[in-house]
């Protein structure tokens, strides 16, 4: 199977007086996994029934491989979709269920056993063929829908809030199989949810929206570590900000820290220093780390990791995470301490 290339092109889309989608540009490459990542009311599952055929745009162009789609009946658009309630078939069985756009296809009834075979196995349901949806778990419904999604093998595959519905342990078990899928078939996925974890978990590129703009599209890894705006640093995962008031001569000044630090970018407004780039300082920090002083407010064990507060001498509380594994012994709340941060963690951020 071979992905194709997918591309949104000034796509806006209101309804009535209200404008779900602005000025919507993304390219996605052949067999990339792309999440749109946004809170309710965002834009991200305008943006999907759009290219589904579900929605049409108020203006703008979305293309597969080059094909312009203005027009074009969903049933036309040789797209696999997932959504969030299975839509199975209550009254056919698991194979009926997944045969079904193998048999609009026209497909030959022996291909159409083998293929639905391979795809049961993929989704390790091969020995609930005969079973109706009610007689199966919320996990395996919805695998029997991803299953029937990619049975004929589309170029493009969307996925709406498919896991949501899900408990979190059965969640985590689901994001597996389907980036085990997505590397086996290496179709187009297009993926839309409200969970960071989700997002960070399965893509190559995360496209975050808000008031249905894109604000920024990277891959996970430097969406966390640089964030662009105060919105994003405070949308993917937790963060601590503060304000720049002054930056002068390449350094910044925190008031709320009463200090100073390097900040190359003059445009910066605010700062953002993730929970685990912040440290107790042992007294021989070197010039390129920063120094201030608070006090333990409270803690918070997560198994893995214990989130310290720490409270500033502003009377602002701060997050402190570090990992249970090391040894080192930890202060009590109410304890008086120092801490620090390497100044190049300090990531600047521009106005929302």
């Amino acid at each position: 199977m071979r992905g194709s290339r997918i591309r949104f092109e000034n796509v806006s889309k209101s309804f009535g007086a209200t404008v779900a989608l602005s000025e919507f540009n993304l390219d996605i490459e052949p067999g990339e996994f792309v999440t749109l990542l946004g809170a309710s009311g965002s834009g991200k599952s305008t943006a999907l029934n759009i290219l589904a055929g579900f929605s049409e745009a108020t203006s703008g162009d979305v293309y597969i491989d080059n094909r312009p789609l203005n027009g074009v009946a969903p049933e036309h658009r040789n797209i696999g979709m997932v959504f969030q309630n299975f839509a199975l078939f209550p009254h056919k069985t698991v194979a009926e269920n997944v045969a079904f756009p193998l048999r609009m296809r026209k497909v030959p009834k022996e291909e159409i056993a083998r293929k639905v075979k391979e795809a049961l196995a993929m989704v390790r349901l091969e020995g609930y063929a005969e079973r109706k949806p009610q007689e199966l778990s919320g996990g395996q419904r919805q695998r029997v829908a991803l299953a029937r999604a990619v049975v004929f093998e589309p170029p493009v595959l969307l996925m709406d809030e498919c896991l949501s519905a899900l408990d979190p342990k059965l969640r985590e078990e689901l994001q597996e199989e389907i980036r085990s899928i997505h590397k086996s078939i290496n179709t187009t996925v297009l993926f839309v949810t409200h969970d960071q974890s989700e997002a960070l978990t399965l893509s190559d590129r995360i496209a975050i929206l808000q008031g249905g703009k894109i604000v920024q599209v990277d891959t996970p890894v430097s969406l966390y570590d640089r964030p662009k705006t105060r919105f994003v640093a405070d949308f993917i995962g937790q963060s601590n900000i503060f304000d720049l008031s002054v930056i002068t001569n390449g350094r910044a000044d925190i008031p709320e820290m009463s200090l100073d630090i390097p900040m190359a970018n003059p445009e910066a407004t605010a700062i953002s220093l993730r929970p685990e780039c912040i440290s107790f300082a042992k007294g021989h920090e070197g010039d390129d780390q920063t120094t201030f002083e608070g006090t333990v407010h409270d803690e918070v064990f997560f198994g893995p990791v214990l989130s310290q507060s720490v409270r500033l001498n502003t009377g602002r509380i701060i997050e402190v995470r570090c990992p249970r594994s090391t040894r080192e012994e930890r202060p009590r709340v109410g304890e008086t301490v120092k801490l620090a941060f390497n100044n190049e963690d300090a990531v600047p951020l521009l106005a929302d």
